[in-house]
Formats: structure tokens, C-alpha cells, sequence
């Protein structure tokens, strides 16, 4: 019965780390049929079609200041884990402790299109629009979009004193404590990894999404935007394919060996 009770229990386990493992790899089909476009070639495209396009990235409103760094950028997303005798992570150990995205709505243009007149009297701001570029304006949800760039990694130990910036981020956050002292306390336990991922103005970027067609042209945009859960990275399409598909790799075997595992003990069981 309890060899029985066990197995039902890994088998659920195991079901719940391949649904986290899988997840990110859903839009992967449509990524590996879609063809990368410059900014200025999806003017046709339908309402609601997915595309990807490749362009340099420029404020056309706002920008932020990313959390742990303070950089000046378009949008973030932020992870902090910490060191822990029970947690599951990257790198092993590291239980998740927070997460969050901020982003700003920006605009993608042609890479091999100059973005202000070649002109020596005229300041060269990579995180200014020009509205002869002629952009393709970018709107991520404020809640979800996938981030896949460099991640900045500020890294700091149980017992060390953090950077101005990243204790003023504790402070302010809620449900985010410092180290508990039952941890700090058992070595190699604590250290804690402050991660931010950032769209900078002025770099490329692949932004893969729906069109969303409104009209508005603002700042010198098409007049259609991407908008919603839109994918954001430096890769190529087939970089980014791969690199999903190693990150997934380590939570699905673990899920594989849960699964079997629980079959096993239920049919031992039963």
C-alpha cells in the first residue's frame, strides 16, 4: 500500500517537473517554420500572424533602470536563488526565491538602416527613435514574454555584504528576506545569485510575436506593433531552439526517472 502511495506520489512529481521542463518548448514549431523578416517587410502581414523579425532596438518612450545593475534599458526580467540543502536548480542546489519582468514599449529598426542622417552635426543616441527610420513598434505583456539574452550575475555569499544596489532591492521587496542565520550558519549554504536579463537600446535583438494592427504610427513606427507574449533574444532562431532545448533537458530527465520510478513502485505495490 505504501510502496503504492509512494509511486502515486513520484509519478505526480514527476508529471509537474515535465509540465516546468516542457513548457518553454511549446513555441518552438512555429519559431522553426517561420521565416526572420526586417521590420520594414511585415507591413502585409495579417492581423494576429505570427512572425519574427530581426532589428535594432530604440526607445520610443520610457526607458527603466534594470534592478540589481541600475542600466538603462527597454525591459528586464530578474531572478534571485539562493543556496539551499533542499533546493532544485541551476546550479544544483539553488532554490528559486524571486522573479519578476518589467518592460517598455520600444520600436525594432532595419539593422542596416541608419536610424539618424549621416550627419557629423548630429549626436549619435542609440536609444533615440528617428521618425525617418520608420520602426516597427514592439509592446511586451506586462506580465510574461520570454527574455533570452546575457544574463548579468551578481553574486553574493552568506556572509558578505551586498552591493548599495541589491540591498536596497531586499529592502523594498516583499517577501524577500536575507539570509535566514539557520543557513548562513552551514557552510557553502547562503550565496545567493541576483539575476537580470535586459533589452538594451541600440543592440539587436530577434523578437518573435503576433502583429497587432492599431494604426497609431507613434514616433515613427508602421502603424502595427508585436505585442503580447512575445519571445526576445540575440540568438539566431536556431541558437535559440538549442538552447532551449539543453535547458530543458536537465527537468525532463529528472522527470523520466520520477515517472519510472513511480510506475515502478506502484506495480511493485499493487
Amino acid at each position: 500500500m505504501y510502496l503504492t502511495l509512494f509511486g502515486g506520489l513520484f509519478v505526480g512529481l514527476g508529471l509537474a517537473m515535465a509540465w516546468y521542463g516542457a513548457r518553454p518548448l511549446v513555441v518552438l514549431p512555429r519559431l522553426l517554420r517561420t521565416e526572420v523578416r526586417r521590420p520594414d517587410a511585415v507591413t502585409d502581414g495579417g492581423d494576429g500572424e505570427f512572425v519574427a523579425v530581426r532589428g535594432t532596438a530604440r526607445a520610443s518612450a520610457e526607458t527603466l533602470r534594470s534592478p540589481f545593475t541600475g542600466t538603462e534599458c527597454l525591459g528586464f526580467e530578474f531572478e534571485v536563488t539562493e543556496r539551499q540543502p533542499f533546493g532544485i536548480g541551476v546550479p544544483w542546489f539553488h532554490a528559486h526565491l524571486d522573479d519578476g519582468i518589467a518592460t517598455a514599449p520600444f520600436s525594432l529598426d532595419d539593422p542596416n538602416h541608419p536610424s539618424v542622417p549621416d550627419d557629423p552635426s548630429v549626436p549619435d543616441d542609440p536609444g533615440v527613435l528617428d521618425d525617418a527610420a520608420g520602426g516597427l513598434a514592439v509592446r511586451p505583456s506586462s506580465r510574461r514574454f520570454s527574455l533570452d539574452t546575457v544574463p548579468t550575475v551578481v553574486r553574493v555569499g552568506a556572509g558578505e555584504t551586498p552591493p548599495d544596489r541589491v540591498r536596497r532591492f531586499v529592502d523594498v521587496r516583499e517577501g524577500l528576506d536575507p539570509v535566514a542565520g539557520r543557513i548562513a550558519a552551514i557552510p557553502f549554504l547562503g550565496a545567493r545569485r541576483y539575476v537580470e536579463r535586459r533589452i538594451d537600446p541600440g543592440e539587436e535583438y530577434l523578437v518573435a510575436g503576433r502583429i497587432e494592427r492599431d494604426g497609431r504610427g507613434e514616433n515613427g513606427t508602421t502603424g502595427i506593433a508585436l505585442s503580447g507574449d512575445l519571445v526576445i533574444t540575440e540568438r539566431s532562431i536556431r541558437g535559440f531552439v538549442l538552447s532551449r532545448l539543453r535547458r530543458a533537458a536537465f527537468p525532463l530527465l529528472v522527470a523520466v526517472v520520477f515517472v519510472v520510478a513511480g510506475l515502478w513502485g506502484i506495480a511493485i505495490g499493487a
